[in-house]
């Protein structure tokens, strides 16, 4: 089990920089590398002059908006509170206007076992290819070298990295899915006193489930050991994690066959992400 504390992080490097404007990250985890099972879980600071062409992911991807609203598409946004899930092989975009936002992003290798890349391989491949083109607009376009004149900037950096083209999978939705979490009901915990559940979503295929948590003062979540990843996301309240204090903006990593017990000393709510590890897929 790992505790990493958002509120006292500084704000690092855009990891998005093959796309336009301004973007800021707090790295909470990342995974391992060359794996199929491969995340990075961050907060974004994002700016209004933020701009990605209409694109898709060849992983997943979930978003939990705290602050503003994030424009996803055509008359159609994240709000405050909002959680959506953008699975692998969906379109979406463009993403442009809006207000500042903050959100809790998590990108992960999906079903199809593609894999995700590590922050090191996107800033390598930025500053490889930056001698061959210029990134504009959420485009690569090449001025010299081997490849088309003009690509969407992550499929460039996929390219390089990999040596080959996208292979997109074929996608099992039609559209991103938007959660508005406020109208899931509140449900008790039957095996935990003053503890809340808020389920959102199950999705099989990829071993992803959403929920919210809500903790009373006094009570105590024990998390056995489970085959699966699962990460937690302190909106609000405090406590004890194994030992170690949480706050608002606490991360916690609980890995597969780890346990973990929380015990809350104020009111509060926690975004919980379970994650079938998808390691041996087809790549």
């Amino acid at each position: 089990m790992q505790v990493v504390h958002g509120a006292r992080m500084a704000w690092g490097e855009n990891l998005a920089a093959h796309r336009q404007g301004g973007m800021a990250h707090k790295v909470l985890f990342e995974g391992e590398e060359g794996s199929p099972d491969n995340f990075v879980w961050v907060l974004a600071d994002e700016g209004a002059d933020y701009y990605a062409p209409r694109h898709r992911h060849a992983w997943d991807q979930v978003r939990l908006c705290l602050e503003g609203s994030i424009p996803i598409g055509k008359d159609l946004r994240l709000d405050e509170g909002e959680v959506g899930y953008f699975p692998e092989g969906v379109p979406y975009g463009p993403q442009e206007g809006g207000p500042n936002r903050k959100t809790l992003v998590l990108q992960v290798g999906g079903a199809s076992g593609l894999g995700y890349l590590s922050a090191r391989q996107l800033r390598e491949a930025r500053a490889a290819l930056a001698a061959e083109g210029v990134f504009e607009g959420g485009v690569f376009r090449r001025a010299r070298g081997e490849g088309k004149a003009n690509l969407d900037a992550y499929e460039a950096i996929w390219r390089h990295v990999t040596g080959r083209p996208i292979d997109y999978p074929k996608p099992r939705y039609k559209a991103p899915v938007l959660m508005r979490p406020e109208a899931f009901p509140w449900r008790d915990d039957a095996d935990a006193a003053g503890v809340r559940r808020r389920r959102l979503a199950s999705f099989p295929e990829r071993g992803l489930e959403l929920e919210f948590l809500a903790l009373d003062p006094g009570a105590r979540l024990e998390l056995g050991a489970a085959p699966a990843r699962r990460l937690l996301f302190v909106r609000s309240g405090s406590g004890l994690c194994g030992g170690e204090a949480y706050e608002a903006l606490t991360a916690i990593r609980v890995e597969p066959g780890e346990t973990a017990i929380l015990d809350a000393h104020e009111a509060g709510e926690i975004f919980a992400i379970t994650l079938t590890l998808v390691a041996g897929a087809p790549t």
